[in-house]
């Protein structure tokens, strides 16, 4: 089941002590804020990221991040050093995804609420 939140608002009571006045902290009025799935990131424990699981939590966010059809011909092979490779079916379609990489990459770095990628190597299956 998935909630879909189209906006979230805080109210703080800036001081116990004061009247009943409350300030409303809009999104951008502190660089200190981070998104929530960042926060749940790194709350989780290390063992949920040995390198057996990043690669199956990588696989998952792989088929959302590039959808149906690019999932269908392409499978993660490793991830070594921040940089994930990727095994494809046939040469034609490296060079379709050589110019999505960036945004691939950035997509799931967000996901992952810290940069988990540095690079995306394609390879054609043998």
């Amino acid at each position: 089941m998935f909630i879909k939140i189209a906006k979230i608002e805080w109210w703080v009571k800036p001081f116990p002590d004061t009247p009943i006045m409350e300030k409303k902290l809009k999104k951008g009025s502190s660089r200190n804020w981070s998104e929530i799935r960042s926060v749940l990131f790194q709350s989780l424990p290390d063992e949920v990221f040995s390198k057996e699981n990043q690669k199956e939590w990588l696989t998952y966010h792989w088929n959302l991040v590039v959808g149906k059809e690019i999932s269908g011909v392409s499978t993660i092979d490793k991830v070594t050093r921040g940089v994930l490779h990727v095994r494809v079916e046939g040469k034609e379609w490296v060079s379709v995804l050589e110019p999505l990489k960036i945004k691939i990459m950035q997509e799931i770095n967000s996901r992952a609420g810290e940069s988990l990628l540095n690079s995306i190597v394609f390879k054609p299956a043998a």
